[in-house]
């Protein structure tokens, strides 16, 4: 038997019922969301997803137990203007700013940004982000003369700067013959760079 999707009604904060829907896939298109995993675990589990709490049409809006032993911890988002607004969970800050919880999770951990805000924990610093800080490697261009005429960051600052895509700026980083250019320059990792090549 075909698994037959069950509708879900959209709820504001306090648990009145605002639009019904065929299905949480359908719900998460509207909102422009391609994945409707976050309604279904809502709705299950009494979480918000993309600003609103969920239930299933079928049955009433989950309501957590008094007295259930809790693991939030204030958390601090900060507005691309440096205005600083404190919440006392990451599902509160979910609700009044409208980002999913996982998004928010995500840059708490990877100090990363969520739809223009980044997030720490209150009385804790930003976390260092492991994609975009520990792995970042100096890319110097050079010109015929053997001279250093640009020093970038990053491979993705470069590409940005050069007007190129990261994949070019890595294969002419790979490449063996030193001849290989991108955009007229030669382009090498900092501290690889020899004027003997």
């Amino acid at each position: 038997m075909p698994n037959v999707p069950r509708r879900v009604v959209q709820c504001d904060k306090v648990g009145n019922d605002l639009r019904e829907f065929n299905s949480a896939k359908e719900a998460a298109l509207s909102l422009g969301f391609a994945t409707s995993n976050a309604i279904n675990r809502a709705a299950r589990h009494g979480h918000c997803a993309f600003g609103y709490r969920w239930r299933y049409a079928d049955m009433p809006l989950y309501i957590k137990p008094e007295g259930t032993p809790g693991k939030s911890r204030a958390i601090v988002a900060i507005a691309e203007n440096g205005a600083e607004e404190t919440f006392p969970s990451i599902s509160e800050a979910s609700r009044k700013l409208g980002i999913g919880l996982t998004a928010i999770e995500g840059a708490l951990l990877r100090g990363c940004e969520a739809k223009g805000y980044h997030f720490r924990y209150e009385g804790e610093p930003l976390a260092k982000s492991y994609k975009h800080e520990r792995h970042r490697r100096k890319v110097v261009a050079i010109d015929d003369g053997d001279r250093i005429v640009a020093e970038y960051p990053s491979a993705m600052e470069c590409a940005k700067s050069l007007g190129v895509i990261e994949a070019a700026v890595y294969r002419c980083l790979r490449e063996k013959d030193s001849k290989a250019k991108c955009k007229g320059h030669r382009l090498r990792y900092k501290g690889e760079y020899t004027t003997e090549e």
